[in-house]
């Protein structure tokens, strides 16, 4: 097993060999936490497009419900996380857990079209009906996953942060992103036209490839327990308390109201496209078959380019490289708003967007851990989680309702993420403004 300490201050200098190990566990990590993105949603989409959901219904399900849940969780996680004191470190007792909860959870949404009949009988009169039981099961199931991923991708930053150098973060990340991107191109290409009819099967196969590499690299990754005064430990009668004090006292941080601030416009930026594609691309007239050759082609073009923006941001910062990207994909979406009519432009703007916004998620990677203190950086970064959060819900509270009233017309996600992107490089701008730069190498 590779072994390494936990620091609180930096990680211990590592040999090449050293690095290598700990890039090997870390990317068994990663696979299992970017199925989520990759693999889970898409599918959990198309299951929901079967039960012929509503707008409102589909962003409810797979945006508000889940991400309200995971306000509460993730930042007392990240609390707790920072202050654990077992003889496993403070990262991978979470992990552990984390990782088989999202499993039983996929399981169960891959049996929830079974089980509703099941429920509907048994119920009744009582019933509310047949529909309404299979989105009832799919918003239990789905939002215990989504609490199990989002805390096993929030412990997975906090690891990374914890071990690997900060002058070779951003080539980490892209790396890391190398990896998700295979994934996608995996899925899309040989996976997501076989949930026409083995729906089931790929809800349980995600289940699995989530679990199983997190579980991987919470046993192949040691970390060393921090000393006893690193970091404040957690009293007996608070550990099940929300940690309030915990978020207000990241706020008291100079820049971080305005870097909390770029990553939740980004988040709202690419959200509503990504939750809605499907559905755009079925209007556009565009198959199953080619939107998979499509993300995977787009995928293929971010891979290429992955290690380049990993390079850039070491070199030149994550924050100004990310702020040109995403000045970039502003003035995309803006395009794809005034002319994405039909197939031939959706194909272009399809492709430009997952070009532009994985380009986005390469270079903002390493941000958190450039801005943010790292004895404690999950303290930190889980608020910033929070605060994405609650901007997921207020943005997915509104998207169903607009696109359902407007007669499904799906442009408006470009609306969205051309005005979200603009707000996104003002505050990037901020961000690096003298005064913010000034306290941000001060901290």
């Amino acid at each position: 097993m590779y072994r390494a300490r936990a620091s609180a201050v930096a990680a211990v200098p590592l040999s090449l060999a050293g690095l290598g190990a700990l890039l090997l566990w870390l990317l068994c990590g990663d696979l299992g936490v970017t199925i989520r993105e990759r693999a889970a949603l898409p599918t959990a989409l198309e299951l929901l497009r079967r039960y012929a959901a509503s707008d409102t219904t589909i962003s409810l399900l797979l945006s508000t419900v889940p991400a309200a849940l995971s306000m509460l969780l993730v930042p007392l996680v990240g609390y707790h996380s920072d202050r654990c004191r077992s003889r496993l470190g403070r990262r991978r007792p979470f992990l552990l857990v984390a990782a088989p909860i999202g499993c039983l959870a996929m399981l169960g949404l891959a049996a929830s079209p079974a089980w509703a009949g099941m429920l509907d009988t048994a119920l009744g009169s009582w019933s509310p009906g047949l529909a309404r039981c299979r989105l009832a099961l799919f918003c239990l199931f789905w939002a215990i996953f989504d609490c199990a991923a989002i805390s096993a991708f929030s412990l997975f930053n906090g690891l990374v942060s914890d071990l690997v150098p900060v002058r070779l973060l951003g080539r980490f990340f892209a790396v890391f992103r190398i990896v998700g991107l295979s994934v996608g191109i995996a899925y899309h290409n040989w996976i997501f036209a076989l949930t026409d009819h083995h729906l089931r099967e790929v809800l349980i196969g995600a289940g699995l490839f989530f679990c199983l590499p997190v579980l991987a690299m919470a046993m192949g990754v040691r970390e060393t327990p921090l000393p006893a005064d690193a970091t404040p430990a957690v009293k007996p009668m608070r550990r099940l308390r929300f940690p309030f004090e915990h978020v207000l006292e990241c706020f008291s941080y100079g820049p971080y109201g305005w870097a909390v601030a770029a990553f939740v416009l980004a988040s709202v930026t690419f959200g509503p496209f990504n939750t809605f594609y499907l559905h755009y691309a079925h209007d556009t007239g565009i198959a199953k078959s080619t939107l998979g050759a499509l993300t995977a082609g787009g995928y293929a073009v971010s891979i290429v380019s992955a290690f380049g923006i990993g390079w850039l941001a070491d070199r030149y910062g994550a924050v100004r490289v990310s702020m040109i990207i995403m000045a970039v994909y502003c003035a995309i979406s803006a395009a794809g708003f005034a002319g994405v009519s039909d197939a031939a432009s959706f194909r272009v703007f399809y492709v430009a967007h997952v070009v532009i916004s994985g380009a986005w998620f390469t270079a903002a990677a390493s941000m958190p851990m450039a801005l943010f203190p790292r004895a404690r950086f999950v303290q930190f970064n889980s608020t910033k989680d929070l605060m994405v959060v609650f901007g997921t819900i207020l943005v997915s509270g509104a998207q169903g309702p607009v696109l359902d009233l407007s007669g499904h017309d799906y442009r408006f996600t470009l609306l969205a993420g051309a005005v979200f992107s603009l707000l996104c490089v003002v505050c990037l701008v901020r961000l690096r403004s003298g005064a913010l730069a000034a306290q941000v190498a001060a901290r």
